[in-house]
């Protein structure tokens, strides 16, 4: 069986990073997400651990079951209020605010996410779902006055415990 790719260098899609309501925000009704407006990520690598076993005297690799997926890093806008950029720094807050709060309970503050890819029409072609996400760093926001430089931009990675491909079809 032939798979056929479709491979154009116009780049005809684009992508969208959806939450539920996230522990810190209270303001989202129960229909709405809150949606990180990002320009760039990755899809995370995934390593298998794996040990060597001794065999007819040479030596071969066994996997041992256990999955490590690498951090999830994305760089996103930050809106002209600051809202999208608050809401992770007071993520951060509610897991440690380095005072009186210290780590909780992983099941209190992660969530799911969903990275949404869509085509030039908006259509979804498939999503990657995340289990268990949290911010585990936030880069600097450089705030600077050049002409041609009115976008602020962050970076921020996630921790997470798995993510899946989830594909649509046309109906």
């Amino acid at each position: 069986m032939a798979l056929s790719t479709q491979l154009n260098k116009a780049s005809p899609f684009s992508f969208e990073l959806v939450f539920p309501l996230i522990p810190v925000q209270t303001e989202l009704k129960p229909n709405e997400e809150f949606t990180l407006n990002i320009f760039e990520t990755v899809i995370p690598g995934v390593t298998l651990d794996m040990s060597e076993h001794n065999w007819m005297g040479g030596k071969t690799n066994r996997a041992t079951g256990a999955l490590t997926f690498e951090p999830w890093n994305i760089s996103f806008m930050i809106d002209s209020e600051f809202k999208n950029w608050q809401i992770i720094l007071k993520w951060f807050m509610f897991i440690n605010n380095n005072r009186d709060k210290y780590i909780d309970l992983q099941s209190n503050y992660a969530v799911d996410a969903t990275l949404r890819v869509l085509d030039n029409f908006r259509n979804q072609k498939f999503s990657l779902f995340f289990v268990d996400v949290w911010p585990s760093s936030i880069g600097e926001v450089l705030l600077t006055y050049r002409e041609g430089e009115t976008n602020l931009e962050a970076q921020v990675s996630f921790t997470y415990d798995r993510y899946e491909i989830r594909e649509y079809s046309v109906i």
